[in-house]
């Protein structure tokens, strides 16, 4: 069985996250947005093995303020962060293990 979100909370360092588990997560934005899984930050790979990816950007200030979160089905969150860029879906695998990425 997965893990899934309890409880979210957004804090001045960073997004809080209460596990069904019982672990609590801390994960400070500017990993979050620098990490954002979604094809143009991260890129997608095709079938040859070639990745694409949009360029790379400079990230002003409010690319690290979070404006709205939604859950996606019972796997994921979509973050809409202030630059208005909110395409990346962060399953909760990966938000568990961003948490020790350094």
């Amino acid at each position: 069985m997965s893990t899934r979100i309890v409880d979210i909370q957004l804090f001045p360092t960073g997004l809080a996250i209460k596990w069904d588990d019982e672990s609590d997560s801390l994960l400070d934005y500017k990993k979050l947005r620098t990490l954002c899984p979604c094809a143009y930050c991260s890129g997608e790979t095709d079938v040859f093995g070639n990745v694409y990816k949009g360029p790379n950007q400079s990230l002003s200030s409010d690319a690290f303020r979070i404006i709205n979160i939604v859950k996606v089905g019972h796997y994921a969150i979509r973050i809409s962060w202030g630059d208005n860029h909110s395409t990346g879906i962060y399953s909760y695998e990966m938000l568990k293990k961003i948490e020790f990425y350094n």
